[in-house]
């Protein structure tokens, strides 16, 4: 039984959090890796960050994507509050803006003080095709210090099927039932 439960437990982990982490991040083809500079906003202290213009075709479809940004903090932190930071990012199509979206960095411990984010912003299924490109704004003050940011563009992207998620995570549960039993 603990055989089996055990082989559950790591079938469960495959189809769940492996495979999804798979087909969000490294499924497709990168098609770029853009550095994103830092621009004057109107808290002079806290820089806006903006992307150069970027182009997408109908052909890439589906595109994705993931910004990456590495960060610092100071070291001596209350445990109790590990930093977290919000941002808005506001993509634009030719000069036709979108509704900004919300990003929430959070680190889960103080002990690491120069955490690196790997946030995936969009999954286009369809995409009018044009110059992009994209501005992040903090969104409150920020407790950490962004040190670079870089938008990564991933063409022909595949969604995770949640029918593979789902039997995964059912997977996960039945393995730690058959753990507790034992």
């Amino acid at each position: 039984m603990k055989t089996i439960s055990v082989l559950l437990l790591i079938a469960g982990l495959i189809l769940a959090p492996a495979y999804w982490i798979y087909a969000k991040f490294y499924t497709g083809k990168q098609t770029a890796m853009l550095t994103l500079a830092k621009v004057e906003s109107s808290d002079k202290s806290n820089p806006n960050w903006r992307s150069p213009p970027f182009e997408l075709q109908a052909d890439m479809a589906p595109v994705g994507l993931v910004l990456h940004v590495n960060a610092s903090f100071t070291p001596n932190m209350d445990e109790h509050k590990p930093p977290h930071d919000r941002y808005n990012i506001i993509l634009s199509r030719e000069g036709e803006i979108a509704k900004p979206l919300l990003i929430n960095l959070k680190t889960s411990s103080t002990s690491n003080s120069n955490p690196a984010f790997k946030e995936h912003l969009l999954f286009m299924q369809a995409v009018q095709a044009g110059a992009y490109q994209l501005e992040v704004a903090p969104a409150s003050v920020p407790s950490m210090k962004v040190d670079q940011m870089r938008l990564e563009i991933r063409q022909n992207l595949r969604e995770p099927d949640s029918n593979i998620v789902t039997g995964g995570i059912v997977l996960l549960v039945l393995g730690l039932l058959g753990l507790i039993a034992i």
